[in-house]
């Protein structure tokens, strides 16, 4: 455990910010979910309007530098891929 007085406030500050990384990425994963939820269940609207949230909320992650840009742009890419083939497959 820290001893001196700026160890012990790094180590509250990293405590905060592993907090609201926490937070912020598990909320991507539940709007993600939610969207390709929405998508196999035919509303492409509503899977339309979660992958705008997705993909905001996963720049905003990466800006803060919560996870990496190319991880961000991977998991975008993905969801639209992913929303993109089962629009496909709705309409086959």
């Amino acid at each position: 455990m820290a001893r001196n007085p700026s160890a012990m406030k790094y180590h509250r500050q990293s405590e905060k910010r592993r907090l609201a990384n926490r937070a912020r990425k598990s909320t991507i994963r539940t709007f993600t979910k939610k969207a390709v939820a929405a998508a196999e269940q035919g509303d492409f609207d509503a899977a339309a309007k979660y992958q705008k949230v997705v993909q905001s909320l996963v720049d905003k992650a990466a800006k803060a530098s919560t996870i990496h840009m190319n991880a961000a742009s991977r998991r975008k890419s993905r969801l639209a891929g992913r929303l993109a083939a089962l629009r496909e497959a709705s309409q086959a």
